[in-house]
């Protein structure tokens, strides 16, 4: 696997930490992962694809704002969709590439498709896993959403996070979530994902901002005018024994996408990236040679 690389993009003075593997040729992938994750939760799957071919993939794998490495908000700001969007923006922006192949998990897929259907020019290939938005809401939840995100903020704000006595506890909460991490995928997601603060204390690297409810709901009818948009060929995954496959309302949001397939990861939960990369890659592989 060509050598791991690290690069740091601007967006309007906020430093967006990227890892970078292979060198610039052709369409590069780019990785958005999901809530509460980062780019290095991408390297098992990054290693099982770039074995897959000849030549080394330019893959670019961003952390989020407020996620891994990359900086928070400033006082008073917070975390919106179209923010991760414009930050996808400004990472493309800064590899000079006129068309990328794009892949999203969960947050990370809503922000792709987001983009995809915003820039369907710039996109020549999609891949949305487990990540079709979040499940839909209606107008009159808006008032309520709006109020407990008002009332979150207050009482939470940044206080409201973890915190552990050693890096091994973060891993063990990890696998707490998700039994399919092996111990060491657990300890190497919790190296990257944690940090020390001057107590000795160890917690995750991400804005506890994040632990707030979101104040604007996410529509079904807005995401399917996105969706629509698209006009490179789609791949959605999903994994076979994730929560997210018991949803109703994704029906509608698969059929808005004019070029599009579904694959299913069996034995896979939510966190198809992590807990099955081979097979991940194996689909994924196909689908961009194709």
């Amino acid at each position: 696997m060509p050598p791991l690389q690290r690069r740091i993009v601007d967006a309007l003075g906020l430093p967006l930490h990227c890892l970078e593997w292979g060198e610039p040729a052709g369409d590069p992938i780019v990785l958005v992962h999901g809530f509460l994750d980062m780019a290095h939760g991408w390297c098992s799957f990054v290693a099982s694809l770039q074995s897959k071919s000849r030549e080394p993939r330019w893959i670019v794998a961003p952390d989020c704002r407020g996620h891994g490495d990359s900086g928070w908000v400033g006082p008073g700001g917070y975390y919106h969709f179209p923010d991760y969007v414009f930050d996808l923006d400004c990472v493309i922006r800064a590899l000079g590439a006129e068309r990328i192949k794009l892949m999203g998990h969960s947050m990370g897929g809503t922000i792709a498709l987001l983009y995809a259907g915003a820039f369907p020019g710039r996109v020549s290939k999609l891949v949305l896993i487990e990540g079709v938005g979040p499940a839909g809401m209606n107008f009159p939840d808006a008032p309520a959403r709006l109020a407990t995100w008002i009332s979150e903020v207050h009482q939470r704000g940044r206080n409201h996070f973890r915190q552990y006595t050693t890096v091994e506890a973060g891993a063990r909460q990890l696998r707490q979530t998700n039994p399919r991490l092996t111990e060491r995928a657990a300890l190497d997601l919790a190296h990257a994902g944690m940090k020390q603060n001057a107590a000795g204390k160890w917690a995750w690297k991400f804005d506890p901002l994040h632990r707030t409810a979101a104040p604007q709901p996410f529509y079904t009818g807005q995401a399917v005018e996105f969706l629509r948009r698209i006009t490179c060929p789609v791949l959605i995954v999903d994994g076979a024994e994730s929560r997210q496959a018991r949803r109703t309302d994704k029906q509608a949001r698969y059929d808005a996408i004019p070029n599009c397939q579904r694959t299913t990861i069996a034995r896979a939960g939510h966190m198809i990236h992590q807990d099955h990369p081979e097979q991940l890659a194996d689909a994924v592989s196909a689908f961009v040679q194709r």
